[in-house]
């Protein structure tokens, strides 16, 4: 069977691409610690990347808005933030076992043979699999467009992920990625903004792509919004404790957070700790070792990376095959 060896989690944001040099050392440190994780993540051998991320309206709207998405075909980036539009070479068969295994144990995901991804995927493949020599299993999860997933949601969709990979038929060796947080304001309008500057944005949102009369005009006017924010709030105490919480496996008390809670402290952006939650419940049995945290501002984001390595002296596996998938 196959067999989960590792996980990296990783904040992302499209200031690295446009404003790199703002971050200062800072920014530095990110990037050398993320070269780093990725030659760790060579040696490994891990043969697939399962990566969980999030969609930032660009595939999905309000017409059509998933909780959980998985692509079992073709994948590729959108080319956004300056990051190249990856055609992203996908596992297929293991991405088909997992649709198989979730619809089996109650997780109903939408699935498409041709996912389209932003720069919330893009950007971990950028650093970690520039080369596309590490095929992927695409996950996306909606962290943009309440109602949201709940977290204790996500934890079970991260179970059902590891039982479906310890359940293939194979002995490939495989390592999951997650991509978001931690705290940040992203500056989308609420879709029920009175706000006459609004308008134009939420009436995408709420009715699609297709709806982009000029599309270079709104992908300009997206930017700007983000990129005119020379220093954005960041709640360094949110961000650690966080990290506090994985590094000590308190799961319970992260399962239990709202969404409201998280938007208070962590902001709209904060809401991408769902995709770690999927990674924790994937990898619950594996020691968290928090390789980078520093409050990026300059970044609008408290930038994090954690590190998951099996248990000494026991497998993974050995660990995970004591316990049942609690759904």
């Amino acid at each position: 069977m196959a067999e989960l060896i590792a996980g990296i989690a990783m904040s992302h944001s499209p200031m690295i691409m446009t404003s790199e040099a703002a971050a200062g050392e800072k920014g530095q440190r990110f990037l050398q610690k993320a070269a780093e994780m990725k030659q760790w993540l060579r040696e490994t051998k891990a043969e697939i990347l399962v990566l969980v991320s999030d969609d930032h309206f660009n595939s999905y709207f309000y017409d059509h808005m998933p909780s959980f998405t998985i692509g079992i075909g073709d994948c590729e980036g959108w080319g956004d933030w300056q990051i190249p539009p990856y055609k992203i070479p996908v596992e297929q068969e293991l991405a088909k076992h997992i649709l198989r295994t979730g619809l089996e144990h109650n997780i109903d995901f939408a699935f498409t043979l041709k996912m389209k991804v932003d720069h919330g995927h893009t950007q971990a493949i950028y650093f970690l699999n520039e080369e596309l020599d590490i095929p992927v299993v695409p996950i996306a999860v909606n962290t943009a467009a309440p109602p949201l997933p709940t977290m204790d949601r996500c934890f079970q969709l991260g179970e059902v992920v590891r039982q479906a990979i310890e359940s293939w038929e194979t002995d490939k060796k495989v390592a999951i990625v997650a991509s978001g947080g931690l705290s940040h304001w992203v500056p989308i309008p609420k879709i029920d903004s009175d706000k006459e500057e609004d308008q134009g944005l939420i009436h995408i949102l709420k009715n699609g792509r297709q709806e982009i009369e000029q599309l270079d005009e709104y992908l300009q006017t997206r930017e700007t919004r983000v990129t005119r924010i020379k220093s954005g709030p960041v709640n360094e105490a949110w961000d650690r404790e966080v990290l506090r919480l994985i590094a000590e496996k308190d799961f319970t008390s992260l399962r239990e957070w709202s969404s409201e809670f998280i938007e208070e402290n962590g902001g709209n952006g904060g809401q991408e700790i769902r995709n770690w939650l999927v990674l924790l419940g994937a990898l619950q049995s594996f020691e968290a070792d928090t390789a980078f945290y520093e409050p990026i501002p300059e970044w609008v984001t408290g930038m994090a990376m954690v590190q998951f390595k099996q248990s000494v002296g026991k497998t993974h596996k050995q660990i995970s095959s004591q316990h049942e998938v609690s759904i």
